[in-house]
């Protein structure tokens, strides 16, 4: 009686598929597995689109990082080349200031030294002993002048000792000097300059008037 219920229930499985399958064929689970299907394709899409959206962050990302990089290298070498040479001016500065210093401190010497000599005060009877005493001292401030400035030429921060005192103004003058001379000659010769164009310009008047 039981063998055949069981036989009787399996003919009815075989012949009804959606009962035999649990009704997973059912228009109703169709349309469930493909929306699941549909959603599982667009979270995939999502998660590909985020994947690419990250690697292409990235990428733009390690080249501006790269570019930063190399204008930082850039400005940074610059700035340490400039700072190398700036040191180096400050170096020479100082050193100039300080030769510049000693000339100047040497001169405020000679200056003390020969403002004391006061010549005009000296007696007739002692004068040859004070001038023995003082033409040393006035040819070392000279030999110290002159040393200082031929050895200030060569000082690159200072146009101090380019000109000794007075020898610009002796040049000026004399530059002076010389442009008034051209301008009095060119005055003087000027007449004859112009008496000279006339006879010319009649002789070649003269000339065509004949031919």
């Amino acid at each position: 009686m039981d063998e055949r219920r069981a036989g009787t229930v399996y003919k009815q499985m075989e012949l009804n598929p959606q009962a035999a399958d649990g009704e997973m064929h059912s228009p109703d689970q169709v349309r469930l597995r493909v929306e699941q299907a549909r959603k599982q394709a667009e979270y995939f899409e999502q998660q590909r689109i985020s994947l690419e959206t990250q690697r292409r962050e990235l990428e733009l990302s390690n080249e501006q990082k790269a570019l930063f990089s190399a204008n930082l290298n850039e400005v940074g070498m610059k700035l340490h080349n400039a700072v190398r040479r700036l040191e180096q001016e400050l170096e020479s500065m100082d050193k100039e200031q300080r030769e510049i210093e000693a000339v100047n401190e040497c001169f405020k010497r000679h200056l003390q030294i020969l403002s004391a000599l006061k010549p005009q005060n000296w007696s007739t009877e002692g004068f040859q002993d004070r001038l023995r005493e003082a033409l040393p001292k006035l040819d070392r401030a000279e030999n110290d002048f002159d040393e200082a400035y031929n050895m200030g030429r060569r000082f690159r921060h200072t146009d101090t000792f380019r000109y000794k005192p007075g020898e610009y103004e002796q040049n000026d003058l004399n530059w002076r000097t010389v442009r008034d001379q051209l301008a009095k000659g060119l005055a003087f010769h000027l007449p004859l300059f112009i008496l000279l164009l006339i006879t010319w310009l009649i002789y070649l008047w003269v000339g065509h008037v004949g031919s």
